[in-house]
């Protein structure tokens, strides 16, 4: 379930991997974080584990009870809606301040991927969806972080968090959406980052504004509108 670790700064490395199982849904809300178990998986002693769940803890992926032990963290669905809310105003301040420092080329990069997906004339089956999904969930990740990246690190790794505290249930949401809505409805939200990316090229900051906050808005309405249904799965 677990890769080795064979690298010296453990804490991290651990962190991020089993960050990464919660994010993908392998852990789930709830699931009981055992301590022995993690660590014979990973290969290493019980300490880096230790500390790896209390940073974990801190940063809103896990829960820490001193009696029963250490779960992953079930996010409620009024923490998700405060957490997009933040996410609209802060992506939102990172394009004033940084529209003009953006790497056009690489922001081109993006657009050609989004309009290749785009171009798949239509998606049947669950083989298809989960295709789709795979490679549009990583695009847009992959976008968002390139345009938080245009940050001084000490804020953009703060905001990166809250985007990756929305990843699972983005994903799910993006699954509901795909089999629920049909391909031509999810294209629509395809658009929305076509459109994104045209008006940050071309420096337009008040489109530019808009479309990320149309992008954001949108995205959570839905999930505060499916919560319940895909939070279970």
């Amino acid at each position: 379930m677990f890769n080795r670790v064979k690298y010296s700064s453990l804490n991290e490395l651990i962190y991020d991997e089993i960050k990464s199982k919660i994010l993908t849904n392998e852990l789930k809300p709830n699931e009981k974080l055992d301590i022995d178990y993690l660590s014979t998986s990973l290969g290493v002693s019980r300490t880096p584990v230790t500390n790896a769940l209390k940073s974990l803890q801190k940063d809103g992926y896990v829960v820490i009870n001193p009696r029963s032990g250490s779960y992953v963290r079930e996010l409620t669905k009024e923490e998700l809606e405060y957490i997009f809310d933040f996410r609209e105003v802060l992506e939102a301040q990172v394009i004033r301040k940084a529209i003009t420092k953006l790497d056009k080329k690489k922001l081109k990069e993006f657009g050609e991927k989004f309009r290749l997906i785009l171009s798949v004339s239509s998606v049947e089956g669950d083989e298809q969806v989960l295709d789709v999904v795979e490679k549009f969930f990583e695009i847009e990740i992959k976008f968002h972080e390139h345009l938080i990246d245009a940050c001084p690190s000490i804020i953009g790794a703060e905001i990166m968090n809250l985007v990756d505290l929305t990843k699972r249930i983005r994903k799910l949401h993006i699954i509901y959406k795909l089999h629920k809505a049909g391909w031509e409805c999810f294209k629509e939200e395809i658009e929305i980052h076509v459109r994104l990316i045209e008006t940050l090229i071309n420096e337009e900051l008040e489109d530019s504004i808009r479309w990320i906050s149309t992008d954001i808005h949108h995205t959570k309405e839905e999930i505060m509108d499916c919560f319940d249904i895909i939070n279970q799965s």
